[in-house]
């Protein structure tokens, strides 16, 4: 019976492990993309637009196959991609009406 227990609380740890592995990474990748757009969408809407709609398509697919796994990691997905988003955004905007380029 302590064995058991012992190997729930194990499981149970690594399942922590991997969730926050994955959401760590998933911030890595989602800030990368977010961040390789706005400077691809400043210089060119046509070549940012292309890239966005490709990125948006791959992180559909990637939200639809967490789901089946963990209704929690997609969620966060979600949130990161939302928030993320929102965030550049803001970035994008700021630049456009600055003029700036990068």
């Amino acid at each position: 019976m302590l064995a058991g227990t012992l190997e729930r609380i194990g499981e149970m740890d690594n399942n922590i492990l991997m969730f926050t592995l994955v959401i760590l990474f998933q911030l890595m990748v989602t800030s990368l993309a977010l961040a390789i757009f706005s400077s691809v969408f400043v210089k060119s809407r046509k070549k940012g637009l292309m890239f966005l709609i490709i990125y948006v398509l791959l992180s559909i697919y990637s939200l639809y196959d967490v789901y089946k796994y963990s209704v929690i990691m997609g969620s966060s997905m979600l949130f990161i991609y939302i928030s993320l988003g929102v965030v550049t955004y803001f970035v994008i905007k700021k630049r456009l009406s600055n003029g700036t380029e990068i």
